[in-house]
């Protein structure tokens, strides 16, 4: 009996350790590095010094057109160091009649924060923003369109389905929520019967960082939608973000246009630096918003 005790304990010890010493790697972090010069990228940008609900001040670059068809907020991933890595799609943007904003989520590049909340609290840095274009007289009647790649692309699904003021929402490798993808990431490193023994340890864990808020997750929000334009594309071979991910947001919100791409490609391009350099995919993006923008 003691041994049985025994056992129990221990495993009830390691399910709990691993991933909470996996999460606290992944989350409780900053990251940032050098901004990159978007004259490099064919743009001009101006800094805007913005405020979380929550209080955090958060950092974001406007890139301007005349006369814009929409405005398009840019998120990146979960450890990009910078949201000036999608000057190039600024660019894209600018040069079909799109102004954009940059922003940089808690926690990354310039804004504040010490910690990332997978979308979870996010959300709150993008809301920021919509207020920032609302009281804008350049953007009166402008659609609001958010973008995003991985946890950026999470952030978005769960901003549109939360913010009725976004209009349309692109979204590339996203995750359907932190602890079901988490869960597929095991599966890839160790024996299907581990992983599924970790699974109830897992969303304990989660529960633990995040709360009630772990309920805030693109899989709970992407009904919201309704009838607004989405467009939602993965990589059927991603390994970062798995496939199943993106089976399971399409399953809840059928409605959604899907575009999905071969092979193992979370960033969906091979330089996400420069999309012209994949026409591609810049057709596929442009068409999105010119149809519905």
């Amino acid at each position: 009996m003691v041994y049985i005790l025994v056992l129990i304990v221990v495993i009830l010890i390691v399910g709990i350790v691993i991933p909470a010493v996996k999460m606290h790697t992944m989350l409780d972090c900053r990251t940032s590095g050098e901004a990159y010069n978007p004259s490099e990228f064919g743009v001009e940008s101006s800094i805007v010094n913005l405020k979380s609900a929550d209080g955090l001040s958060i950092v974001a670059y406007e890139v301007d057109v005349d006369t814009p068809r929409g405005v398009i907020i840019c998120l990146a991933g979960i450890h990009s160091k910078t949201v000036t890595n999608w000057y190039g799609h600024a660019r894209l943007f600018a040069d079909n009649g799109y102004a954009s904003i940059l922003l940089d989520l808690r926690s990354h590049g310039q804004s504040e924060g010490e910690r990332i909340y997978a979308g979870t609290r996010e959300w709150m840095d993008v809301d920021a923003v919509v207020s920032y274009i609302k009281s804008n007289s350049k953007y009166i009647g402008v659609p609001i369109v958010v973008m995003g790649l991985s946890m950026g692309a999470a952030t978005a699904l769960v901003s549109i389905g939360r913010n009725s003021n976004i209009d349309g929402v692109i979204a590339l490798s996203a995750f359907s929520s932190w602890e079901y993808n988490f869960n597929r990431n095991v599966e890839q490193k160790v024996p299907m019967w581990v992983a599924k023994m970790l699974e109830p340890f897992v969303s304990v864990v989660t529960y633990m960082r995040f709360g009630r808020m772990m309920k805030i997750s693109p899989i709970n929000q992407i009904a919201n939608i309704g009838s607004r334009p989405a467009l939602l594309i993965h990589s059927i071979g991603d390994r970062l973000v798995p496939f199943a991910n993106f089976e399971q947001l399409t399953t809840v919100a059928p409605q959604v246009q899907t575009w999905v791409v071969e092979g193992d490609n979370h960033c969906i391009i091979d330089d996400f630096l420069r999309p012209q350099t994949d026409s591609l995919y810049c057709d596929k993006i442009i068409k999105f918003l010119t149809t519905n923008f």
